[in-house]
């Protein structure tokens, strides 16, 4: 992957009739700028994935063990008013 300091420290030849070296240099440092803001935004996207990764992979973690902690419900568990509209609202087959 191409970096921002291969263009900074990126050396050409001369030639007798190239192209106009100001307007190379001007271009090859606003590629830079730019090239520098991507490899910073990709830094933060892939911490921010790292982190993202990390709080599901707890989570999952917590959900495993309060499942060993709850078992199967007992049947004579009671329904709260929220499950019971729940089930009410569903579509019936």
């Amino acid at each position: 992957m191409i970096k921002a300091e291969n263009i900074v420290n990126k050396e050409f030849r001369k030639a007798l009739f190239g192209y106009d070296r100001e307007d190379v240099d001007q271009y090859l440092d606003e590629l830079i700028v730019q090239l520098r803001q991507m490899e910073e935004e990709r830094k933060e996207m892939v911490a921010t994935i790292e982190y993202l990764v990390s709080e599901v992979t707890a989570q999952g973690v917590k959900n495993a063990r309060r499942e060993q902690v709850v078992g199967p419900i007992s049947p004579h568990a009671t329904v709260s008013d929220e499950e019971r509209r729940r089930a009410q609202d569903a579509p019936n087959p």
